[in-house]
């Protein structure tokens, strides 16, 4: 059993373009590494079973679709934020459908979607006390960052923590099927 969550995996030419765009912002509190930059369909907790988890998705029954990550907010909100982020300004609805379709094939294991409603995003930098981040998502913008990109694949990750933050092992990829109407 380990700590483990079900994401989307970004492409290097987005991280790329994530990176360049974060190297003009003075970011405050705790910046996320590239290393953990993904969009999380659904949070396992600290004692999820990998392989059944890879297995229940085995077979998911949605389609993905294009994405563009883009956009800069923060929870709980800009004014008192904790975690600033990147949306998208393309996919919202595929990785909304994606996360779905994952809560469905692991509701079996035990595995409750976060009752909060689903928002797709980037962490790009926590903050230990709330702060004001308005001036920093300004500064980030709402354009597009990088490349479009056809979401294809989940992948399950076990998540190592450790004092400096956390190391995301990829554990199992499962790909998407082709040629599905939309769930």
């Amino acid at each position: 059993m380990t700590r483990a969550f079900v994401a989307v995996r970004l492409p290097e030419s987005v991280l790329d373009a994530v990176a360049a765009r974060l190297d003009d912002v003075a970011l405050a509190g705790r910046p996320t590494s590239r290393g953990q930059w993904h969009l999380t369909l659904q949070f396992l907790g600290d004692h999820a079973d990998v392989d059944a988890v890879a297995g229940a998705l085995d077979g998911i029954d949605a389609t993905g679709g294009p994405a563009q990550v883009g956009g800069a907010g923060a929870f709980p909100d800009a004014r008192h934020a904790r975690v600033l982020w990147l949306g998208l300004t393309q996919g919202n609805t595929v990785v909304a459908r994606l996360a779905a379709a994952v809560a469905r094939h692991l509701a079996a294991l035990g595995h409750e979607p976060d009752a909060r409603p689903f928002r797709a995003h980037l962490t790009v930098a926590r903050c230990r006390a709330p702060i004001d981040l308005r001036p920093v998502i300004e500064a980030v913008g709402t354009q597009p960052v990088g490349p479009s990109w056809d979401i294809d694949a989940v992948t399950v990750y076990e998540s190592i923590r450790h004092s400096t933050g956390a190391d995301y092992i990829a554990r199992a990829t499962i790909l998407l099927p082709a040629g599905l109407l939309p769930t």
